[in-house]
């Protein structure tokens, strides 16, 4: 049975690549399906605050895993 969970991905506004983990930093992707995703929203705010200042998004959408 799979369960569903509440997940959020950020992107770069200026250059539109998606941020996911790499080698304990972050790293960017062009596409949306190798994205890192975030539990919880005030993570990934604070880390999209962090490596992108005010030039970002969070998409919020449901996963199944």
């Amino acid at each position: 049975m799979s369960t569903v969970a509440l997940v959020h991905v950020v992107q770069d506004t200026d250059s539109g690549l998606f941020m996911f983990p790499h080698e304990g930093d972050v790293g960017y992707t062009k596409l949306i399906k190798d994205a890192g995703t975030f539990d919880d929203i005030e993570s990934a705010i604070d880390t999209a605050m962090f490596h992108l200042g005010h030039n970002f998004i969070v998409f919020s959408f449901y996963q199944s895993s």
